[in-house]
């Protein structure tokens, strides 16, 4: 779990052990793909939850030898949760949702850009005049990767599945939404850093607008 790329790529455990110092949060590493992290972050209780799959269809492929072009070509899988808690006096519930339509007739194929096709829309739609502001609508378009933010009575959750090429390095920054960084990727270890309070921001900026 110690183990570090010469280029820097820190592992899921020691990117949460400097996240932790930086933001305030107790980190649990419950083995070398699972973290958990919470505390309080702008005054709301905040969790965080990283499982990577530990099938052995990833790292312990490559460890042993196992490099066949259906070891490559299989995904491995993550599952991430971000939870911000929230006061929500309205009782609103619901999801935000943004997302690409490659059926809109905006979206160009082949082009680099998250607003191409891409939607932020909710459900109810009267959901999205009570949680989003002009900034967080903004924040929403300039995302690459889809995502859905459910609104509950006491919380504001992320609960994502996502995948990335297997491989020995730092790949949970692929295949975990929240270590996704907006802009050109920074060296490391910023890169593995830079995703969770940008999306920790966000979740508290919701909840903010929620609880006025």
């Amino acid at each position: 779990m110690a183990r570090n790329d010469h280029d820097g790529e820190p592992t899921l455990a020691q990117a949460w052990a400097m996240l932790g110092s930086r933001l305030g949060l107790a980190e649990e590493v419950r083995g070398e793909r699972s973290i958990r992290a919470h505390g309080v972050v702008r005054g709301r209780p905040v969790a965080v939850e990283i499982e990577g799959d530990t099938g052995g269809t990833g790292f312990a492929r490559f460890l042993f030898g196992l490099n066949t072009i259906s070891s490559r070509n299989r995904r491995e899988k993550w599952h991430t949760t971000l939870t911000v808690g929230c006061v929500n006096p309205s009782g609103a519930t619901g999801i935000i949702e943004s997302a690409v339509d490659v059926r809109d007739p905006a979206w160009t194929p082949g082009a680099y850009d998250p607003r191409n096709g891409r939607s932020v829309r909710s459900d109810p739609p009267t959901l999205a005049a009570r949680v989003l502001t002009a900034d967080t609508h903004e924040r929403l378009m300039s995302i690459m990767a889809d995502v859905r933010i459910d609104v509950q009575p006491t919380s504001i959750r992320i609960d994502h599945h996502g995948t990335a090429l297997p491989g020995p390095g730092a790949n949970y920054v692929a295949g975990s939404l929240i270590h996704h960084f907006q802009g050109p990727p920074p060296p490391w270890p910023e890169r593995a850093l830079a995703g969770p309070p940008w999306w920790i921001d966000l979740l508290c900026e919701l909840a903010d607008t929620l609880d006025r």
